[in-house]
């Protein structure tokens, strides 16, 4: 199971590095924190650039230290909670299942809450026909419950705001080592479902120091790319400009992928799913 976890958290933070939340601004970040203006990079068109990849090397370090920090806090309380950890397991399947809908983007459909009535009613079918054990009905009209409950508390709206957090600091490796820690605590709201699912499977892990490589992990598939980007920005900036077209099929896929990690922590299936050699 750790093998599916790990890769799924790194893959994770490289699906963070491509949202519409994060992308786009990373030019305007990595400029901020290097003190090399956009202008200068595309008048130089320098192929590599080691005053913007140092920056952005100290950025990286202090987001990875927070991002870390917290994977190693949410397996410490889990310890406390794996009495539970069933019930946990379930309820935080169906928050994770909240996160996959509002990352793909499915809240802001017009006919969503009609559209999980619905779901709901051919769930309840299957049960009648007996397709379905009711230990199974039971866990997804759970989920479906508490993504209905958390619709109606306008949560999916709390998390389309847009939230940063600025930090007033000269350029310098020291200050881009700040704002990366500062990154890490004002996370913008559309990678916080993405977050927030690895850090609830970090709480699940059996000890501490498996949730703080899981959350390292994370911040690999995140600041990987970063350092990609601060290296080769010239490059990188005609890549942003071409890449805005996917926008919706990362949003889309990383929806689901995050819908069937939930699912699968519904069902109690994340150590079958790991013992296929599967990766999510």
């Amino acid at each position: 199971m750790l093998e599916v976890t790990f890769l799924g958290a790194f893959i994770a933070g490289v699906l963070a590095f491509l949202s519409p939340c994060v992308l786009p601004i990373i030019p305007a970040y990595l400029s901020y924190i290097s003190g090399v203006g956009i202008e200068e990079v595309q008048r130089e068109k320098r192929l590599f650039n080691v005053r913007i990849f140092l920056a952005t090397l100290f950025f990286v370090v202090g987001f990875s230290i927070v991002f870390t920090m917290l994977g190693a806090g949410a397996s410490f309380i889990g310890q406390f909670l794996r009495t539970y950890q069933t019930e946990i397991a379930k309820v935080g399947g169906g928050l994770v299942i909240f996160f996959g809908l509002h990352f793909a983007g499915a809240f802001l459909r017009p006919n969503f809450l009609k559209e999980l009535i619905g779901v709901q009613s051919f769930i309840t079918a299957l049960y009648l026909f007996k397709v379905i054990g009711k230990e199974t009905f039971f866990s997804l009209t759970g989920a479906l419950a508490i993504v209905l409950t958390l619709y109606l508390f306008g949560v999916h709206e709390y998390l389309y705001r847009q939230l940063k957090t600025e930090a007033k600091t000269k350029a310098s490796y020291i200050g881009a080592f700040v704002i990366g820690v500062v990154f890490a605590f004002g996370w913008t709201p559309c990678i916080g479902p993405i977050l927030g699912s690895i850090l609830f499977l970090a709480s699940q892990q059996e000890t501490v120091r498996e949730g703080a490589v899981m959350l390292l992990l994370f911040s690999f598939g995140l600041g990987v790319p970063f350092l990609v980007a601060g290296l080769l920005f010239s490059l990188f900036l005609n890549f942003v400009k071409k890449f805005g077209k996917f926008f919706g099929v990362v949003e889309f896929v990383g929806g689901i992928l995050l819908i069937s990690l939930g699912l699968l922590l519904v069902l109690d299936k994340l150590s079958w799913f790991a013992s296929l050699g599967v990766g999510i």
